[in-house]
């Protein structure tokens, strides 16, 4: 098989295997005869489509951050690349137990697959498969899926049996070779001709080196890597170091459930840095999968107890923010649902611009901190106190439809103001009076207003409070049931956090803030890789502030995750740190460690070689053993792996950089590329017109690369995949 008609996708999670899928169902739809032969190899060392995040050997108590619901990897007919589709018949369902089904009662009911059938024209440019949500109805999974968090082992069966189905599809002239091995360099061969092809397409074949030996000569590669290792970061090395020096351990940031925690030995005193996601699974893997045991109390409101195993060890939590991720709203009682932005919307965008709409050519260059927030602020007062108002009418000293006159009134005035070019005509046109601000009519008193409807400040929307609580507040101790206790301040707030989230979005005012900035990110995810937001604005506002707020209250984990915290810390398994940690290597204790041994009141195995300490609580702790819990760094200047640090180091990759408004110019953290099909851009600023790359390594031309495939959304992950699938298929 010839080199023009081969492709190499490196990197078969979720990302590669839709460029697959893609690749797949346009062959079949571009020649459905026949054709010269195409070879695809897939490049990974785990499974294809589960990759190294939801390989299907996992703890199967390692859960997903999202629901059943909220998962695909088949384009349905609101993908914008496909041709415009009606619903179809029953018989246009796909049948689930033809491929890769694992239940003889597989075969759905056609009542419950919706809206993933198309008319024939469109079937012929994509092989319908279902949902995960299909899928797991199908197989006879019964828990409601617009409410279950479900294991990373079963939708990592999902993305199996996803493969199967592509694989199955693939027309007799596609080849589809499987590697399970890591690549270690991608490089061009010397020039050649290709026969009758004179165009800028005709590049030279590039050469795949994998660690197994394996070499690949390919027409076109997809780097579709996802997360890779980053450099440690000077503090975390020493602290490495220093663990390594004095018999202690440091675990850095990682995927937990690849981290080396069977090492960390029961007794051992934790300090655990992070109190995101990844935290939750550690200490997941530290408690249930060493036997420890959850048990529901009987008030039926939610609550655990923890009967320890005796192989925990104990854990020291914190972080910069002392508090972990607000837990989601989500639940049996309250499923996921839509829930429409009022004012945050693609028109009221338009309008700001001075645009009829966002469909045409023109950008709307819109800003973030001074046309879009407060357009997403409004909507955020909108829901808080329309569900204040069904859930503590009380709180109001008069009709809380005034609230909602002022913030309509707010938002008109907002939409009606003029750009600082129009007001000022005579004005120097640069970069720094562009950004002057914007004019409006005079200030609107919503402080007054607000304070007047809502006396008591206990009810007011206080973004501040939510985002950081402890930033006021000092402790004089951690110990339970003393005065100025931070343990019992955490655990006021979790169970209050745990209320809130079982009450759902209907039923907390606080929560009802969680639908809506779920929404607001889904569309600034649309804005940003549709270039409507200024870039000096996405870089500085929106990833400068807004990214850390939004996912402090919507990235959270499910709430039985926070009920479990709750039951750790009353255990007595789990101490809280607090906010503004900092950990120091002890050296006094270290070196008298190794002059007289372990001290006796310490039941930790491990010499005590760590202090941490809070600028809000006195004293200090002790620990042997630091766990960096932060979600790792996805920087490709940072990045430690051998492809992509060789690539980059090579030249052949190359950070983008951003020029801010001074002039300056800032690196960002993804990969330099062209707009969609997103072709790689070299360190010289050469485009290479055969290798593509996707996944997080596009983050400074998107946002929110976390988010997977939703049904029903016009997924912007598969139209990457598809318009990556379509440039490939044009070179071979």
């Amino acid at each position: 098989m010839t080199a023009d008609s081969t492709v190499a996708i490196i990197g078969v999670g979720p990302r590669g295997l839709s460029v697959l899928e893609r690749i797949v169902a346009l062959a079949a739809a571009r020649w459905p005869d026949s054709r010269d032969p195409i070879a695809v190899h897939l490049i990974d060392p785990y499974p294809p489509g589960a990759g190294i995040v939801w390989r299907t050997d996992q703890p199967a108590s390692l859960l997903m951050n999202t629901t059943i619901g909220e998962q695909t990897i088949f384009p349905d007919a609101s993908c914008s690349f496909l041709a415009e589709v009606e619903a179809g018949s029953a018989d246009d369902v796909p049948d689930l137990a033809e491929v890769g089904a694992t239940s003889a009662a597989s075969a759905p009911d056609p009542a419950e697959v919706e809206a993933s059938s198309a008319t024939d024209d469109a079937a012929e440019s994509f092989p319908i498969g279902p949902t995960m949500a299909q899928w797991y109805r199908a197989r006879g999974g019964t828990e409601p899926v617009d409410s279950t968090f479900p294991s990373r082992t079963l939708y990592g069966e999902y993305l199996r049996d996803a493969y199967e189905r592509i694989r199955a599809a693939a027309p007799d002239f596609i080849e589809i070779i499987e590697h399970r091995t890591t690549v270690e360099s991608v490089i061009d061969l010397p020039a050649v001709d290709l026969p009758g092809d004179d165009s800028a397409a005709a590049a030279p074949p590039q050469l795949v080196r994998c660690e197994d030996g394996t070499t690949i000569i390919a027409s076109a590669v997809v780097l579709a890597v996802g997360h890779i290792p980053s450099a440690q970061a000077d503090e975390r090395a020493r602290l490495a170091a220093f663990a390594q020096r004095n018999g202690g351990l440091y675990i850095p940031q990682s995927l937990p459930a690849e981290a080396p925690l069977t090492e960390v030995p029961a007794g051992a005193r934790v300090i655990v840095r992070g109190m995101g996601l990844n935290y939750f699974d550690v200490q997941t893997l530290l408690t249930i999968e060493r036997g420890g045991r959850f048990t529901a109390d009987e008030d039926g409101a939610g609550a655990l107890s923890y009967t320890p195993s005796g192989e925990e060890p104990l854990l020291f939590l914190g972080s910069r923010r002392g508090i972990p991720y607000r837990s989601k709203p989500i639940s049996p009682d309250h499923p996921r649902t839509t829930w429409p932005l009022r004012y945050f919307t693609r028109d009221n965008v338009a309008q700001l611009a001075g645009l009829d709409d966002l469909g045409g050519e023109a950008r709307a260059a819109a800003r973030f901190n001074d046309q879009l927030w407060p357009l997403i602020l409004a909507d955020l007062r909108f829901a808080y106190y329309r569900t204040l108002a069904r859930t503590a009418p009380d709180a109001f000293a008069d009709d809380p439809g005034r609230l909602r006159e002022a913030i309509a009134e707010a938002v008109s005035r907002h939409l009606t103001r003029r750009t600082w070019q129009e007001t000022h005509p005579d004005a120097d046109d640069s970069a720094e009076s562009s950004r002057s601000g914007r004019v409006t009519r005079e200030a609107f008193a919503w402080a007054e207003i607000e304070e007047e409807l809502v006396p008591d400040p206990a009810h007011r929307l206080s973004l501040h409070d939510l985002l950081d609580p402890l930033e006021d507040k000092e402790f004089a101790g951690r110990e339970p049931g003393t005065e100025s206790s931070l343990h019992d301040w955490m655990l006021d707030f979790l169970r209050t956090d745990l209320r809130d989230s079982l009450a759902g979005p209907h039923g907390s005012p606080v929560k009802s803030l969680f639908m809506v900035l779920w929404q607001a990110r889904l569309l600034l995810k649309e804005l940003i890789a549709e270039g409507h937001i200024d870039p000096v604005s996405t870089d500085m506002e929106i990833r400068g502030w807004f990214e850390n707020f939004v996912s402090g209250i919507c990235d959270g984990p499910p709430p039985r995750r926070i009920a479990e915290l709750i039951a750790l810390a009353d255990a007595g398994i789990v101490r809280f740190i607090g906010p503004d940690m900092h950990i120091a290597e002890n050296d006094q204790t270290a070196e008298a460690g190794a002059l007289a041994g372990p001290d006796p009141a310490v039941t930790d195995p491990l010499p005590q070689i760590f202090t941490v300490t809070s600028a809000r609580v006195a004293g200090a702790l002790t620990g042997s053993v630091v766990i960096d819990a932060a979600s790792p760094t996805n920087s490709v200047a940072l990045a430690s792996d051998v492809l992509i640090h060789g690539m980059v180091d090579r030249g052949q990759l190359t950070s983008a950089r951003l020029t801010l408004d001074d002039g300056r110019e800032k690196r960002l953290s993804g990969l330099a590329v062209t707009p969609r099909p997103y072709r790689t851009i070299d360190a010289f600023g050469t485009v290479h017109p055969r290798r593509f790359a996707l996944s997080i390594q596009l983050s400074a031309v998107q946002w929110g690369l976390a988010i997977a495939a939703n049904p029903d959304t016009d997924a912007a992950t598969l139209c990457d995949s598809h318009a990556a699938a379509e440039a490939i298929l044009d070179l071979i």
